[in-house]
């Protein structure tokens, strides 16, 4: 949601999520040294072949044939994309929301002199009550919970910088205008109405990038009031209750059994081996053959394309490359 406002202010390219970090700059063990046109070329082409940079609304064809002279590091080749993608809006600032790059943010900041980091945090009852419902999230409460935890710790490791800015969902629901103000004024921006004018709904199998394009509305504040269970909350605010007040949030339930933190513990050691066996081609993949993004990605997703897609209707970018 707030990519989406971002990127509607005429100075602003807000690119969308990229996992560029996670999934390229990780495995530069495997690419090499991006010096050798080479490795360059397979990285390039494999990076480009994956679902998730054809659903960013990139040309694939030009942005390859823009990346293959100038991608001679990591962070050019970033860069470049994002540069890309900024020029096919008519604008000259771009930006880049992944979750995942919360424990990047130092190497991007190296990377990026100036660069400035909008960390937004949002209650943990409710981060945990919308996962919940994600095809791609743990099914475990606390799994969840601390991914809220290891997501936020990792964004605020940068609070030092002076271009880090903190931005509660909550607020921004509430007062919009005045936010946004605040965002744009840290980036050194006007603020412009046309941020908050809606969007029709794109079309498409999931459900939380429509909800973002629409009106800002204070619908969704707090539903994990009408969404957990009053032992689901208790185990929310036990997991991650420590770091609540550092964000501004405070619990409201009495703390949980013994017998129920035994069983939610049980739950969250099994709920990751459950996951790893679904996603065992993947694995094999990660470990034999690291430069093979689309196949990786394949059999990582595989089962969310599942239930929203039937294999049939996969268009040919989503099926594992030998």
């Amino acid at each position: 949601m707030l990519r989406t406002l971002l990127n509607r202010h005429p100075a602003l390219a807000i690119c969308g999520e990229t996992r560029f970090c996670g999934d390229v700059y990780r495995r530069r063990w495997a690419f090499g040294n991006l010096n050798n046109v080479k490795n360059r070329r397979r990285l390039i082409e494999q990076y480009l072949s994956t679902q998730r940079i054809a659903q960013l609304g990139f040309d694939v064809a030009s942005l390859r044939e823009r990346l293959l002279p100038v991608a001679t590091s990591y962070r050019e080749l970033f860069s470049g994309m994002l540069r890309c993608y900024a020029e096919g809006q008519g604008k000259e600032r771009w930006g880049e929301k992944t979750p995942h790059h919360a424990f990047f943010t130092e190497t991007l900041c190296e990377w990026f002199p100036g660069a400035s980091i909008v960390h937004l945090v949002r209650d943990p009852r409710d981060v945990v009550a919308s996962l919940l419902r994600m095809p791609w999230a743990p099914d475990s409460i606390l799994n969840n919970a601390w991914m809220w935890l290891l997501f936020n710790r990792a964004a605020r490791r940068s609070r030092h910088r002076s271009a880090y800015l903190l931005v509660h969902y909550e607020t921004l629901m509430a007062q919009p205008e005045q936010e946004l103000a605040r965002i744009c004024a840290h980036l050194g921006e006007d603020y412009a109405p046309c941020m908050l004018v809606a969007e029709e709904p794109a079309d498409g199998p999931y459900s939380w990038p429509r909800h973002a394009r629409g009106p800002i509305t204070r619908e969704r504040l707090a539903k994990w009031r009408e969404q957990l269970t009053a032992e689901e909350i208790s185990l929310i605010e036990w997991a991650v209750g420590r770091d609540m007040p550092t964000y501004g949030y405070h619990r409201s339930a009495a703390s949980p059994s013994i017998r129920a933190i035994a069983r939610v513990l049980g739950w969250a050691a099994f709920d990751p081996v459950r996951m790893q066996v679904a996603r065992f081609p993947y694995l094999c993949y990660y470990l034999i053959r690291p430069t093979n993004l689309a196949a990786q990605e394949y059999w990582k997703y595989r089962r969310v394309w599942e239930t929203t897609a039937t294999f049939s209707g996969l268009p040919s970018w989503n099926r594992p490359r030998k």
